[in-house]
């Protein structure tokens, strides 16, 4: 099982920085270039991490392309994938996505295949057998050893879907969003551990199908100058939509409604849009939404797999969290596979009004207001050189 004996800390130098993979689907076409693909994802993984060396890694879903796989051969793909994190001494965690349920392969092989290992901090705390298996949470410490009161909390939710398993008592498709057994859970959890230690301590939330919100602020349209990242996947797919398709019945407004209620919470992040890697500010009522934001700024990764769709450079999205969280902004970036750093941004109250612009050579950067009409300049010849494409 996993080891839960093992606490995160952060560095001497007060910093704690968390690379996230999602999106590896592991065991597509293994019949044809499934392996190579599949070594060429762990050479992402493998150079990013000789790069950032991260205290933490997140797999934010679609581990492995359950349909594509035999069931006798699934923990083999779980060994390939950890690998790189074992060869670089990082634990890691994970969420599980829509592709670790499938008629081939059942979440709970996955989960036991990962959970043996050591360095696994993967964990299962709601016992409900609607609720997938991929929601805990993880406590990270000062580097000082005398200070027992976290620093910050890593929440980690299954959003689920994919197709009824084997061992599953149901058939057919999954629900795809996160239970309701999953939010009561969170709620008094989070509650627990605000009066254990007499303070709401800040937190980041990972689960891999995002929510409506993103859906919503993507129709407002995004201005590349205050949230830099690709924008490709559109309309984004908000849990409920494998279910409902384009009809959205407000499945995930439950789940929604708990972040916002969550005093602390920064920022969420999220995968399974392959072409979406921006970051936004929920600070207002939406579009068709009748949830008013607070500031919650959530993030998608960046694809890392050479399995699923698309040709999208691959990459990981990194984490910087500073002492005194509540304190110091998260910092966030892109870094891509040829090492190249895209989408820095700084996640404080005025993210969604900063302005920065990208740079081949030095990624992205803030800029200053009167800079603001080059910026814009930028952001117009990207859309007609994209419309050309």
């Amino acid at each position: 099982m996993a080891n839960s004996t093992q606490t995160l800390r952060f560095t001497a130098d007060g910093a704690f920085k968390i690379s996230i993979f999602s999106d590896l689907h592991y065991g597509e076409s293994q019949y044809s270039i499934g392996p190579e693909n599949d070594a060429r994802t762990s050479n992402v993984m493998a150079s990013i991490l000789n790069i950032e060396n991260p205290q933490l890694v997140v797999l934010n879903g679609d581990l492995i392309t359950g349909e594509a796989i035999n069931r006798s051969n699934s923990s083999s793909y779980v060994d390939r994938i950890v690998a790189p994190f074992i060869e670089h001494d990082v634990p890691w965690a994970s969420t599980y996505g829509n592709h670790e349920s499938a008629t081939s392969l059942c979440p709970q092989d996955v989960f036991q295949r990962e959970t043996g290992n050591q360095d696994s901090l993967t964990q299962s705390m709601v016992p409900n057998s609607t609720a997938g298996y991929t929601n805990y949470f993880l406590l990270v410490f000062p580097h000082n050893e005398s200070l027992e009161v976290p620093e910050v909390i890593l929440w980690f939710f299954d959003t689920r879907g994919g197709t009824s398993c084997p061992d599953s008592d149901g058939s057919g498709r999954r629900p795809d969003w996160v239970d309701q057994s999953v939010i009561e859970w969170f709620n008094e959890t989070h509650s627990e551990i605000t009066n254990r230690y007499g303070r709401a301590v800040p937190s980041l939330a990972f689960f891999h199908i995002p929510t409506y919100a993103a859906r919503a602020f993507q129709d407002t349209g995004l201005n590349c100058s205050t949230e830099p990242g690709i924008n490709d996947d559109v309309p984004v797919k908000q849990q409920g939509y494998l279910w409902d398709g384009e009809d959205y019945t407000g499945r995930d407004i439950p789940f929604m409604q708990a972040l916002l209620a969550t005093e602390g919470l920064i920022a969420t992040f999220s995968g399974h849009d392959h072409g979406n890697n921006w970051c936004f500010n929920w600070n207002e009522r939406l579009p068709d939404m009748d949830l008013e934001g607070n500031g919650l700024i959530m993030c998608f990764g960046r694809r890392t797999g050479y399995g699923g769709y698309g040709d999208w450079a691959r990459g990981g999205r990194q984490i910087l969290l500073h002492h005194n969280v509540s304190e110091n902004p998260v910092e966030t970036w892109i870094r891509l596979e040829d090492g190249t750093v895209n989408g820095r941004v700084t996640l404080n109250s005025s993210f969604g009004r900063d302005l920065y612009v990208e740079n081949a050579s030095h990624g992205t950067r803030s800029i200053s207001p009167w800079k603001h009409f080059l910026s814009v300049y930028i952001c117009i010849l990207l859309l007609v050189s994209l419309k050309q494409v």
